[in-house]
């Protein structure tokens, strides 16, 4: 760069040295003063330009050579090989220098090497389980909970109930009273007086939305289920042969639901069984308390031997029986029965009883204690 320099300048000198030696005129020394300053700034330029595109090469002349002093990758294998060479040509120990196979072990997990398939399957088994057998039984736990609480009603849970209701067909008489539940089913059983299936002949819900009522059309039992925790509504049933019809009004969200209600109907019905004495009236509250086994108060409980499934008791000084055999002696003054076959007899005090069991001809033996 400086020897242009001064190529440039000297060219310069030469040029101001030929105009002075001209011995221009008077006149005309100015101007050509003039061009000599104006060539002096454009060689001056010209060589500051050089000196630019010099500095450049010499940077890439130096970028180049520092890149051609790197080592080539074909250089490092043949050094490297010839180094492992020399090692095993001398004559130096190696089995102490060396590490063995304890010490090599002996390094952090880190540092030791780990094949690709385990680090693979590692991979794989964490993408695909990524919670831990403890979290998962968390989760586990944390949704039952969930479901538990969402299933849970608000309130305690209604207490199951089965009874027999005596419905009263008189025009001021209060309508019996059915306790639903949502969720529960209902089955309500019409019977006549002997206790026998009084079959139904229509029905009619007051709000059909809020209640479900299956039926087989040919059948004495409805099942009535309540679609809502509290909207209430009544119930119409005729019965076949009968033609006042069967009012009761449907209470749901009460703390007892009834399972199972039998309606005895006073009267007997299209499938009413003949006795050979006296049956009691469906309005006879202590028979119907009896049947339902829940005497009333001051009812003393006597023992049975015969048949474990029998019961007896003394009230007003006469024998309540309830049992599902059919008595033949003593004669007895009434009796009342239920759709599944259960009866309560009422007799005079006695201490044996002789009964059948329906369907076989066997007599039983009850022998009563503590009449």
């Amino acid at each position: 760069m400086k020897s242009i320099k001064c190529i440039l300048l000297g060219v310069a000198l030469v040029v101001a040295s030929f105009s002075v030696m001209a011995e221009p005129s008077p006149n005309n020394q100015n101007s050509d003063l003039i061009k000599l300053s104006q060539q002096l700034a454009k060689l001056q330029k010209l060589s500051d330009n050089a000196g630019k595109v010099t500095d450049s090469q010499d940077s890439d002349a130096t970028l180049s050579v520092a890149q051609n002093a790197k080592p080539k990758p074909e250089d490092v294998n043949l050094e490297n090989n010839s180094l492992a060479d020399n090692n095993q040509s001398s004559d130096l120990p190696s089995n102490k220098d060396q590490p063995t196979d304890t010490q090599s072990n002996n390094l952090p997990k880190s540092a030791q090497q780990v094949p690709v398939s385990q680090q693979a399957f590692a991979g794989v088994l964490n993408q695909r389980l990524p919670l831990t057998p403890d979290q998962i039984r968390i989760l586990h736990k944390a949704f039952d909970d969930a479901q538990r609480a969402a299933a849970e009603p608000a309130h305690a849970p209604a207490k199951p109930t089965a009874s027999a209701i005596a419905v009263n067909l008189a025009p001021d008489a209060t309508p019996p009273v059915i306790r639903l539940g949502a969720g529960y089913i209902t089955s309500l059983v019409f019977v006549d007086g002997s206790g026998q299936p009084w079959p139904i002949k229509a029905y009619s819900v007051g709000n059909p939305e809020a209640f479900n009522i299956q039926w087989d059309q040919k059948g004495n039992t409805l099942l009535v289920q309540a679609d809502t925790f509290y909207k209430r509504s009544n119930l119409a049933v005729m019965l076949a042969g009968l033609n006042t019809p069967i009012m009761l009004t449907l209470l749901p969200g009460q703390t007892a639901v009834d399972y199972r209600v039998d309606l005895r109907v006073p009267g007997l019905g299209p499938n009413a069984m003949l006795l050979h004495a006296g049956f009691a009236s469906s309005n006879d509250s202590v028979m119907l308390t009896f049947l339902n086994g829940v005497p009333p108060k001051g009812a003393k409980s006597v023992q049975i031997h015969g048949d474990d499934s029998s019961q007896a008791w003394i009230f007003n000084k006469l024998l309540y029986l309830r049992t599902s055999l059919d008595v033949i002696s003593p004669a007895w003054q009434a009796i009342m029965s239920s759709s599944d076959g259960t009866h309560i007899y009422r007799l005079e005090p006695t201490s044996v009883v002789l009964a059948v069991e329906h369907g076989k001809d066997r007599v039983m033996k009850l022998v009563v204690d503590g009449e």
